[in-house]
């Protein structure tokens, strides 16, 4: 083995004798931060943190040797087959929950359960979930920047839907008709928010999907496999049935969609037309990577399923 190879892995390997430190209230803010967004960089939770990102640094470093938190090894993989500078990704870990919770957080069961799974996962899990919370990290930070409207996390709404489903993941369901054979199917969104106006009485919420080009948007043959353009079947069905009322508790949503070039937001377009009669339908939303690169959540322009350019606040 290299050295290199032997550098990267010490990255990786908790040190016999952890340093001392004692827990504060930025090490708690840290792991809240990991246990509701699951995964993130080290310089997403400094954003977040808003303080000097040298201190978070050794808060995490801390709080890994310490077993708090965990390096997920599917970085490693990543790590050997490419070269360059790779930010350290965190993840919570059973203890880091506990502590939570003996501070007085409330700690589901099901995240504890997610902290298992997510200790195996392999880098491109690892890359999809950082770059979801890349996107729920820049919509929070600019939420701060308004006094219009607060950001409703996923956490809140779950805490205020029946309570016999808010122990479990987001999912709707609807009966989708495909190739003339109906069957039930559900949609996970990768993430679920919403906005609070402050002048109105109004909320409207969104699920959120961070589409990676891996999946085709339409499929002509195997149908039975996953393609974007059936989980937008799911989505258009499950809100004419209303859905989204009975396993949440909300009156409204809309599906914001950022995907990788216009050429697929067009693809996308296209697709939900077949399924909205022709039309096309304002719920979806669709934006690409390069435009919300130069621009926040907030101010990026969504293209809608009609073809308006819209921005979510509007």
């Amino acid at each position: 083995m290299d050295i290199a190879t032997r550098t990267r892995g010490r990255l990786f390997e908790r040190p016999e004798e952890p340093r001392a430190f004692r827990i504060t209230p930025r090490d708690l803010g840290l792991l809240a931060n990991l246990a509701r967004l699951r995964l993130a960089s080290g310089d997403q939770l400094a954003a977040l943190d808003g303080g000097s990102g040298q201190n978070v640094s050794r808060s995490l470093l801390a709080l890994w040797e310490h077993q708090y938190v965990e390096r997920l090894l599917g970085q490693v993989e990543r790590r050997l087959l490419y070269k360059g500078s790779f930010p350290i990704i965190y993840g919570l870990t059973r203890p880091g929950a506990w502590l939570l919770r003996k501070h007085g957080y409330d700690v589901r069961r099901r995240l504890l359960y997610e902290t298992d799974k997510q200790r195996l996962a392999g880098w491109r899990f690892i890359e999809h979930r950082v770059d979801i919370t890349d996107f729920m990290v820049r919509l929070e930070l600019a939420c701060r920047e308004r006094n219009d409207f607060h950001l409703i996390e996923r956490k809140d709404i779950v805490e205020n839907a029946p309570k016999t489903h808010r122990d479990r993941r987001v999912r709707l369901m609807a009966k989708v008709r495909i190739d003339g054979a109906v069957t039930e199917l559900s949609a996970d969104p990768d993430e679920l928010f919403g906005l609070r106006f402050v002048e109105a009485p109004d909320e409207r919420y969104f699920m959120f999907e961070l589409d990676r080009g891996e999946m085709p948007v339409v499929r002509h043959k195997s149908k039975d496999q996953t393609y974007f353009a059936k989980k937008m079947l799911i989505y258009h069905e499950a809100n004419r049935v209303g859905q989204h009322v009975r396993e949440l508790g909300i009156r409204n949503f809309r599906v914001a969609t950022v995907t990788t070039t216009p050429e697929r937001v067009a693809q996308m377009i296209d697709a939900q037309k077949q399924i909205a009669n022709g039309r096309g339908s304002n719920m979806f939303l669709f934006t690409d990577q390069a435009r919300l690169a130069v621009s926040n959540p907030l101010d990026v322009l969504w293209t809608t399923g009609k073809g308006k350019q819209v921005r979510i606040t509007d």
